[in-house]
């Protein structure tokens, strides 16, 4: 490979069958349309040596030990690159195949995680094999309008998770939102489009009907840049710090739903990307470097009386389910029996376990790879941080430790802060997640 910079792109179709069952809502469904098909994407960009590969899949998630370490494996069996410098990331679609047992679906279909796992290896092979010399430019713009914190105070100070539409009762939000979209363009050294990779704290629009399998605004994001640039290229959209964002305005400013209020957030966010991009300087050289962190997190502790109350509202013998580690509201009637299920399961995780933290570089563009659905003032303490011109903040990225939230959402409450085996981590583990990026970038802020 000659000097200066390179870039290759490679995707593979991960759509299921119809009739797969679909996670991301507490209600079991079935496919039965296809919107938008999934797709298992890779960018390689290479300098000097060094590759780096940033991959993302239209699913709602991916653990380590599912799908993405023996992803990992067989791209370094393939093309020699380490874990330490591929980054693989879910979008969070809620209308594509669960990829976890028990969460929104009654199984997981272990020949899909086969071909997952053979989807992205295939797209990152391809990726590496297909370079040629690239230029890049990056940069940050706003997407107005599109994100909302999910989290409502409510006037007798309760905080509510999607308290829904109409209510008097509400104060205003409980936490921030960050309207920012990371941008990188990837062209050819004569200024044709190849690629174009993206980041945004927004959790999911949602399609109509809920039985269609769709990439959401990922993908619809990809084919508004498509329009916009006038030529085919690899998009890909990541999701970053949103677990406490969705993009639900209770004052319903715009109204449309479904497949219409998806073109809206694409379009705007597809606007931002090129806002941050088009005019941005062109890079035909950039230092790359990537770091991979193991960072020891603990699992929120289960008390003998948490095991003796679940055991009860399991048996029927009572319905309230005062579990330790439930702050605010009340876990509501519906949901008491799913919750008390999963109170042994979490005790018999290990008390600690460690994650994934990853920091890569891309010339002045700073990626934090973090492994869940991170409340998004953890982004922005992040980013606010770093010394980097350009710094994004990567959720759901190389494994899946379910909702992070902030120490103050914990004494909050709230369905973010409600544990399963999915979201099993003990209040602070949000703190020392960004702690650890800190060290990583060797910044004041780390222990």
């Amino acid at each position: 490979m000659a000097d200066g910079l390179w870039a290759g792109a490679g995707e593979v179709d991960i759509t299921p069958a119809l009739g797969t069952p679909l996670a991301g809502l507490f209600d079991l469904r079935h496919a039965d349309r296809i919107e938008r098909r999934l797709h298992a994407k890779a960018l390689a960009l290479s300098c000097d040596g060094v590759t780096v590969l940033l991959i993302s899949c239209d699913l709602i998630m991916m653990r380590a030990c599912d799908i993405v370490d023996e992803a990992k494996q067989r791209i370094t069996a393939r093309t020699g690159l380490p874990p330490s410098q591929v980054m693989v990331s879910a979008t969070h679609t809620h209308s594509g195949p669960g990829t976890v047992p028990n969460h929104g679906t009654h199984r997981v279909d272990p020949d899909y995680i086969e071909r997952v796992i053979e989807a992205i290896a295939h797209a990152a092979t391809d990726a590496v094999t297909t370079q040629i010399p690239a230029r890049i430019g990056y940069g940050q713009a706003p997407a107005s309008g599109v994100a909302f914190n999910r989290r409502y105070r409510r006037t007798d100070g309760q905080v509510q998770t999607n308290p829904g539409r109409g209510r008097s009762d509400l104060a205003g939000p409980a936490g921030p939102v960050d309207p920012t979209v990371t941008g990188l363009i990837v062209e050819s050294r004569d200024g044709r489009p190849l690629a174009t990779w993206a980041n945004m704290s927004l959790h999911y629009v949602a399609t109509e009907p809920p039985g269609a399998i769709s990439s959401d605004y990922f993908g619809a994001t990809g084919e508004a840049l498509q329009r916009l640039l006038g030529t085919p290229i690899h998009a890909q959209l990541t999701n970053a710090c949103s677990g406490d964002i969705n993009n639900v305005d209770l004052d319903e400013a715009v109204p449309d739903s479904g497949l219409a209020r998806i073109e809206l957030v694409a379009t705007a966010v597809a606007g931002a990307v090129a806002a941050g991009t088009m005019m941005a300087p062109r890079h035909t050289e950039v230092a790359l470097a990537s770091t991979l962190l193991s960072v020891p997190l603990d699992r929120v502790q289960v008390t003998e009386e948490d095991r003796e109350i679940a055991a009860a509202v399991v048996a029927g013998e009572r319905e309230d389910a005062p579990f330790s580690f439930f702050t605010g509201l009340p876990i509501p009637a519906h949901l008491r029996q799913r919750y008390a299920q999963r109170i042994e399961q979490i005790h018999e995780l290990p008390p600690r376990r460690s994650v994934p933290v990853m920091v890569m570089t891309i010339g002045d563009l700073c990626l934090v790879g973090l492994p869940g659905e991170i409340f998004v003032e953890l982004g922005l303490a992040i980013r606010a941080g770093s010394r980097y011109p350009v710094t994004a903040v990567v959720g759901l990225a190389n494994d899946h430790i379910g909702y992070v939230p902030t120490a103050r959402a914990w004494s909050e409450g709230g369905f973010e802060t409600w544990r399963t085996t999915v979201s099993w981590t003990a209040p602070g583990a949000g703190e020392r997640l960004v702690e650890a990026a800190l060290e990583v970038m060797g910044l004041p802020g780390g222990r």
